[in-house]
């Protein structure tokens, strides 16, 4: 799920851009996009993007050693995509394993075990693109369009995109393969 949060914090701001009367909004929101877009925080989930950035009152330098920045409270908002259990999404399958399939869910990929696909028996294609089922020659390839829901998700505390693992079913109701669905 997308979530939009709006966060306050102190932000370092090095002195030659707010000497040289730069947009003090602007400069803030370039740290912070450079710091936190593309990053995975445990409770927030993966930060898709920073806006809105307003800088608050006068800056304060803090005696640090080798630290002459000057700190501003930020007000900014930020877009992140969390996983939550038992959603459902859409994605496009992205990759075929042995084990199962990649579906790109937009910032992550969610994997869908060979078992969780559907209720019958699969082969996987000569190709290697995809599975064909045994009993009524369904196929699902790369480049499909699917619906699963999410029914596991493991969240790491090491700071990088792939620190959300996302583990889907496709074997409910009105989940698989898009023309499956409609059908």
């Amino acid at each position: 799920m997308y979530v939009l949060y709006e966060i306050e914090e102190w932000i370092g701001i090095p002195p030659e851009k707010v000497y040289n009367n730069d947009d003090i909004n602007a400069v803030a929101l370039q740290i912070l996009r450079d710091r936190l877009e593309s990053t995975f925080d445990y409770e927030l989930g993966i930060i898709i993007a920073v806006m809105d950035v307003k800088v608050e009152g006068e800056g304060y330098i803090i005696p640090m050693p080798n630290d002459p920045n000057a700190y501003f409270l930020a007000r900014y908002k930020i877009l992140a995509f969390d996983a939550v259990q038992q959603e459902v999404v859409k994605g496009i399958v992205r990759d075929v394993k042995e084990q199962g399939i990649f579906v790109d869910l937009g910032p992550v990929d969610g994997f869908v075990h060979r078992g969780q696909i559907l209720d019958e028996n699969l082969e996987m294609l000569p190709d290697k693109r995809g599975y064909k089922s045994l009993e009524s020659n369904k196929t699902i390839e790369i480049g499909d369009h699917v619906r699963a829901r999410i029914t596991q998700i493991s969240k790491s505390m090491i700071p990088s995109v792939r620190g959300l693992r996302i583990g889907m079913t496709m074997r409910q109701p009105y989940l698989g393969k898009e023309e499956w669905v409609r059908k």
